[in-house]
């Protein structure tokens, strides 16, 4: 920041922690450098009035960029002798509060310190506002990171002393005063933070900083103030379970028949094992019984060669079966 002269030092020193008289107390204090720091010998020309401030309208100076905090009182001095002159005839500085480029703040129109005072605009001044006015053409070059950052900060200050809705969406109503944009008795609806082009046929404030205005500076300022972050919304997406195997397990029986016959010779058996085999169905899983049965061969027998009798393995249903088998083999092996 460059260095100032004495005389904005000597200004500069008395800038104020605004404290509110009478006013709604804002959530912050914010440092103003009053009227005296640059416009003391230069007293309003006309009569200035009170303001039922309903909402805040942002500005650019249209003027050039490049500036820096040591220029501001000879700008501003200025601007009063443009606008209190016969191109404009005001009766004081547009603006009630003005931004720098390195986010420095500064009292416009006399009194604005001390409570609403209505401001003036090209194309006319409808009403219900306070004027917030950023140093610079934006519609060339966007405002500085500090002097947005500081525009946060004022217009919450502001909305916290008058009491003006920062929330998503909120808007205000009212009966304009008369603009080139809106004639005196129109009925007008505006976001509680606007542009100076939302009121007058002007495309102030610059095309860099009206984006802003109706893009996120809203929210920025609700947040500046203490708001709220928006709820996290409740997860939409389907869980997917997998699917419930369920495995039924039958137990092996097995039932091994004696030989009968008389040599005396112990029975010789053979085993046959049959493999378990599962199916399975959507959902669960079903093992089906193995039953296995032995059945004892002839004394002597081998189990293989012509002739030679094989050992049968009967599933579980079908127990009767394999018995009746037993008993007809005998049978032929008795001659019977």
């Amino acid at each position: 920041m460059s260095p100032l002269t004495r005389r904005q030092f000597i200004g500069a020193a008395t800038g104020l922690v605004v404290a509110c008289n009478g006013l709604a107390t804002p959530s912050r204090a914010l440092t103003i450098n009053p009227r005296s720091a640059w416009g003391a010998d230069l007293p309003p020309k006309g009569e200035l009035s009170a303001e039922d401030v309903r909402f805040l309208i942002v500005h650019h100076s249209a003027s050039h960029n490049g500036h820096n905090a040591a220029d501001v009182p000879d700008i501003l001095r200025g601007w009063y002798h443009f606008h209190t002159g016969p191109d404009k005839g005001w009766p004081d500085i547009a603006y009630n509060f003005i931004i720098d480029s390195e986010g420095g703040v500064w009292e416009g129109r006399q009194g604005s310190l001390d409570g609403p005072v209505a401001g003036s605009a090209t194309g006319g001044n409808q009403g219900f506002t306070q004027l917030v006015c950023v140093i610079g053409d934006t519609g060339q070059a966007p405002a500085t990171p500090a002097a947005s950052a500081t525009l946060v900060s004022v217009l919450g200050w502001l909305a916290d002393r008058y009491q003006v809705a920062t929330t998503a969406g909120a808007e205000v109503t009212f009966t304009s005063r008369g603009s080139n944009r809106w004639p005196s008795g129109a009925s007008v609806t505006t976001p509680t933070i606007a542009g100076h082009r939302d009121m007058s046929q002007t495309s102030c404030p610059g095309a860099n900083l009206y984006t802003y205005v109706t893009g996120g500076l809203m929210a920025d300022v609700e947040s500046a103030r203490g708001g709220s972050a928006p709820s996290a919304s409740p997860s939409t997406t389907p869980t997917t379970l997998p699917p419930t195997t369920t495995t039924t397990s039958f137990p092996t029986t097995t039932i091994t028949v004696p030989d009968t016959t008389t040599t005396g010779a112990p029975p010789s058996t053979s085993t046959t094992t049959i493999e378990t085999s599962t199916s399975t169905v959507p959902g669960s899983s079903f093992t089906v019984p193995t039953t296995q049965t032995t059945i004892p061969l002839a004394s002597g027998a081998t189990g293989s060669g012509p002739g030679a009798p094989a050992a049968l393995i009967v599933t579980g249903a079908s127990l009767l079966v394999a018995a009746a088998g037993v008993l007809a083999w005998r049978s032929r092996r008795m001659g019977g």
